[in-house]
């Protein structure tokens, strides 16, 4: 008689932090209980022979189920949660953002609201959410605000958010703003996620002198050295206060190779780069529909994608994230003369294991260990989840991802219903099992 509160894993080439080993996996309510060469007349049996078993991966950067400026977002968590867990991706952090005339507590609220109605929904149609985080982001910072932060740190919230640009948006921090921010937040054990480009910089340019009815004009307006220059200055900051800072969505070769040589000195920084920038470039804004691929940063060029894709090699970002905000194809076709006015954004969220595996060419176990450090270990230790999330430990959530890369190549696929990102692209990842909390909530195709 099996148990439905007990799984084994068997002969599974399991991803450790340090190592792959051979060896079984017994999950019993939803945690991982022991390793080795287990026996058990009451687990249901995973066979994994030839399989690689990783923790479940962690997509710490997405845009979901609101409004960007007058556009709703394409995905749900609901709809999320299903291209995520097709893909292996067990957790996604999501964004909140205090807006005018409300309290970020207020905000808070209502995005729970929101994520326990999908998860009813859901569950009536015996389907599940994946786990779903939040990163917070203030915008005004009187007492009371300042008492709503700290409240909220005290509940366990590790993430808060800042941008150094769109100031138009309501979200900008001067740099004077966000070394307040990173001093007063030094004090307690939380990150600070950072979205580098000079506003200033920004908006000195003059955009009567481009054409703003091409795609390719947005790399014109908001030009690496926008990224460049917030990145040295954000480093500076770092320097100055010791605080934990993340950098997001790094574009360039430049601002990837100042936070590399910044780490070699301080520990306090961690930067993500995105799949857009390692397998697309600019040269796809000039093409029919090109609108359709801006987003921000913008993509950069084909050599500098080719200079990222070997910085990311090389262990230069800490963490490979998405930045996954996705809109519905007529919302992106919506402008009429200004490129201006295209909703900036791209999936990315299904497309995000699959490729990393296919940036890294022939796979060996060190590479293998490497990539899970970096969608599953790191951002779980910069966003506070670790160890109970983004390894394979005894008491450990069993969020676990089964795979090879055995079978025929499979089409990357970014989302569940808009336009894709990742045209043409493909990959052998080929997902056999999704486990949440140790149930398994997805079994694939086994292309072998």
């Amino acid at each position: 008689m099996t148990d439905s509160n007990e799984i084994l894993i068997k002969n599974g080439n399991v991803v450790f932090e340090n190592d792959v080993l051979k060896t079984d996996v017994l999950i019993k309510n939803g945690v991982i209980s022991k390793f080795g060469n287990i026996e058990s007349e009451t687990a249901n049996i995973i066979d994994a022979e030839g399989d690689y078993v990783f923790p479940g991966f962690i997509d710490m950067h997405t845009h979901l189920d609101d409004f960007i400026g007058k556009y709703y977002l394409a995905d749900t968590y609901s709809t999320a949660s299903e291209i995520a867990l097709e893909n292996g991706i067990t957790t996604l952090f999501n964004f909140i953002t205090q807006k005018k005339g409300n309290t970020l507590i207020h905000e808070l609220e209502l995005a729970l609201e929101k994520l326990e109605s999908r998860r009813i929904a859901l569950a009536e149609q015996n389907q599940d959410l994946c786990n779903i985080a939040f990163h917070l982001t203030p915008v005004t910072f009187t007492d009371e605000d300042w008492n709503d932060i700290e409240y909220l740190i005290s509940i366990g919230f590790k993430t808060f958010k800042f941008y150094t640009t769109y100031k138009f948006a309501g979200i900008y921090s001067s740099y004077e703003r966000i070394e307040e921010i990173l001093t007063r937040l030094k004090e307690y054990d939380v990150t600070t996620l950072i979205h580098c480009e000079d506003n200033d910089l920004i908006e000195s340019i003059d955009t009567e002198k481009h054409d703003l009815t091409k795609a390719f004009t947005h790399t014109l307006l908001r030009p690496s050295e926008a990224e460049i220059t917030a990145v040295k200055k954000i480093l500076s900051l770092a320097e100055k206060t010791g605080a934990k800072i993340h950098i997001v969505h790094v574009s360039t070769k430049e601002a990837a190779e100042l936070i590399y040589e910044y780490r070699k000195s301080y520990d306090n920084v961690t930067c993500e780069t995105c799949p857009q920038y390692l397998f697309l470039d600019s040269e796809k804004l000039k093409t029919p529909g090109g609108h359709r691929f801006i987003c921000s940063p913008p993509l950069r060029s084909p050599d500098n994608r080719i200079a990222m894709s070997e910085l990311a090699r090389k262990s230069y970002f800490n963490v490979f994230a998405t930045d996954h905000c996705a809109f519905q194809q007529k919302d992106k076709d919506s402008f009429s003369a200004d490129i201006r006015d295209v909703p900036n954004g791209l999936a990315g969220l299904g497309a995000l294991p699959g490729l990393i595996f296919n940036l890294y060419g022939d796979l060996n176990n060190e590479i293998i260990v490497d990539i899970s450090k970096r969608i599953s270990t790191n951002p779980a230790l910069i966003t506070g989840l670790y160890p109970m999330k983004g390894t394979i430990m005894e008491d450990s959530d069993a969020d676990i991802v089964i795979l090879n890369f055995n079978g025929e190549k499979d089409i990357v696929s970014s989302h569940s219903f808009c336009y894709e990102t990742y045209m043409g692209m493909k990959t052998k990842m080929n997902i056999k099992y999704t486990l949440l909390k140790g149930k398994i909530v997805f079994e694939g195709k086994n292309r072998t």
